[in-house]
């Protein structure tokens, strides 16, 4: 089979980029995806809800990309089809949003399937064609563009673009060929690593309390007593561990052994004040915002009475409590692996990919967008944003060239 141009993977970056190649007909557009539909892992983002962007001026999202040289890669793509063009393009084709306090953005609907379905209507309006159970085996560079071997036979295209994804959750179909095939055509890698992922906590003493959460927990990294990181948002008791925003964007700096230092509660509201009255132990801690079998729990780890009323607390059992309140230790065994992680951390190396137009800057004609990539955002939508930009800029720089 030739075709002009050719998209490997269908999850939303690959998508988008098939559109976008295939739009004004300038030629033949073939998006090839190895499972029986497109979009798996898609589907699952958000539980199935999709966040799929955060509100805000597009400019605020350069800080959720990990660190100044990531920001500087992924600006160009993200100016191109910001938040706002990201929501229009839905909108018009019916879909609505709500957005939340917090900043993300969902479908009214909260159905990732809904989004997807769009995506791919679009795609085939434009003419381009989804070849579905199609799994590339290997790709070689010819002197007409490249080579693409699969379950299906061979492909010839002009131009490839390759949105393969990485390899957090390998149960939808992301097992990393993709990077397989960059290497094979030159490129280098960062060394992917699971990203988003919650954390497994050595000798944890809440697996029972697993659903309890905490709003906005201050978290500080701590490695061989230095200070590594500090970050904050909410936090959720795992039956094994630690998991909810504020961890999982704060999982890529994280290694076993670490130290989590967490506040449960924000030390300035820990004040002598509220040990007054006629209250008890317990009452107080859930007055703190603390959910009372997390209270009770610190309380008895402490050999604390939780029905001991406040006026009969001393001020060292008031230190010790506050302590393992506004600086509970965790040490860490490990982090998720990749069934896990909600993105890949690594992939080809930014300096060999051209921001303004996701062109290789080694192999003429290749194109990267989305996972694939060495760009992991943090939680909020800041993933799917950046799929669907680079999406975008890698099929319309494609369309540009034929």
């Amino acid at each position: 089979m030739k075709v002009d141009i050719l998209v490997v993977g269908a999850g939303p970056s690959g998508l988008a980029a098939g559109i976008a190649s295939a739009r004004g007909g300038r030629g033949t557009v073939w998006v090839l995806e190895r499972n029986t539909e497109s979009g798996r892992k898609f589907l699952f983002s958000g539980s199935g809800q999709c966040n799929v962007t955060h509100g805000g001026q597009i400019a605020d999202f350069l800080n959720h990309y990990g660190n100044i040289k990531k920001a500087r890669f992924v600006k160009p793509a993200l100016l191109s089809f910001d938040n706002n063009d990201l929501i229009h393009f839905f909108e018009q084709h019916g879909v609505p949003f709500l957005k939340r306090e917090d900043g993300k953005i969902f479908p009214k609907s909260l159905k990732s399937k809904d989004l997807l379905n769009i995506l791919v209507a679009e795609l085939k309006e434009q003419g381009g064609i989804l070849q579905t159970e199609t799994v590339v085996k290997n790709v070689a560079k010819i002197n007409t563009g490249f080579l693409l071997t699969t379950n299906r036979g061979e492909f010839c295209a002009k131009k490839l673009i390759l949105a393969t994804g990485g390899q957090s959750f390998p149960v939808t179909g992301s097992q990393g060929d993709g990077f397989r095939f960059a290497v094979q055509l030159g490129h280098q890698l960062v060394e992917p690593k699971p990203a988003l992922t919650p954390v497994i906590v050595r000798d944890y003493p809440f697996a029972d309390l697993s659903g309890i959460s905490f709003w906005s927990a201050k978290i500080e990294i701590r490695r061989h007593a230095q200070c590594l990181k500090v970050g904050q948002g909410d936090v959720l008791l795992t039956h094994r561990g630690l998991s909810g925003p504020a961890i999982l964007d704060l999982s890529r700096d994280m290694k076993s052994g670490d130290k989590l230092l967490t506040a449960f509660i924000p030390p300035e509201k820990f004040v002598s004040d509220i040990f007054t009255g006629k209250k008890t132990l317990k009452n107080v801690l859930q007055q703190l915002g603390l959910a009372e079998r997390f209270g009770v729990r610190i309380l008895e780890m402490l050999n604390i009475a939780p029905n001991q009323p406040v006026a009969e607390t001393n001020r060292e059992t008031r230190k010790r409590l506050e302590l393992v309140l506004t600086g509970y230790s965790f040490v860490i065994e490990s982090l998720g692996g990749w069934s896990e992680a909600m993105v890949t951390s690594g992939g080809v190396v930014l300096e060999e990919v051209n921001r303004q137009t996701m062109e290789s800057r080694i192999v003429p004609g290749l194109y990267f967008c989305g996972e694939l990539l060495d760009i992991d955002g943090d939680t909020g939508g800041y993933n799917i944003q950046f799929a669907l930009s680079s999406g975008f800029m890698a099929g319309n720089a494609v369309q540009n060239c034929l």
